[in-house]
């Protein structure tokens, strides 16, 4: 399962590498404002802004808001490219209807939000966006949170791993040329 998920992750990485491909003056930009860095420390930042842009109702500027704030948090792109990837045409309904109804339960149980419920930004389509906006805010902003969290702590951890075994392959390269 693990060797499934890597080589799916390679695939998607290779998918943002190669939109930007297609987008040279974009890459070129990317590249001066640091947010093509590696370390984990960018990556993580990366997944973070893609995970919090994926679970917010932005479809059709999805990649604007991530370019925006790669380039204003020094995030990796191509990493936030693909966790943004979490909101896709097969998730996205079932995603709005959980941040609709989280963002309506919270705004009818919770007595500070409840008590004006006539208020403009409540009447006719306006409850239905606040509503969603809400929710998937209140879901975005802790999972952006963890995978941060999370994706910091593995990639460093690949980095000592690849650190390690540059090491070890030099030290064999040194006593082989002895």
């Amino acid at each position: 399962m693990l060797r499934r998920a890597s080589i799916r992750w390679r695939a998607l990485r290779w998918r943002a590498h190669n939109w930007l491909a297609r987008h040279p003056r974009l890459h070129s930009g990317l590249h001066a404002a640091g947010s093509m860095k590696s370390g984990p420390e960018a990556m993580a930042r990366g997944v973070a802004i893609g995970l919090f842009i994926g679970l917010t109702p932005t479809v059709g500027f999805q990649t604007v808001l991530i370019i925006i704030l790669c380039i204003a948090l020094a995030g990796n792109f191509p990493t936030a490219f693909v966790a943004s990837f979490v909101s896709n045409p097969f998730t996205a309904a079932p995603l709005y209807w959980v941040f609709h109804e989280l963002g309506e339960a919270v705004f009818r149980y919770i007595p500070l939000l409840a008590q004006d419920m006539d208020a403009w930004y409540l009447q006719g389509i306006g409850d239905e966006i606040t509503y969603t906006l809400l929710g998937s805010l209140l879901i975005a902003t802790p999972t952006a949170m963890a995978g941060y969290w999370a994706s910091r702590q593995l990639s460093a951890a690949w980095q000592r791993h690849r650190d390690r075994r540059r090491a070890e392959r030099a030290a064999r390269r040194d006593r082989r040329d002895r």
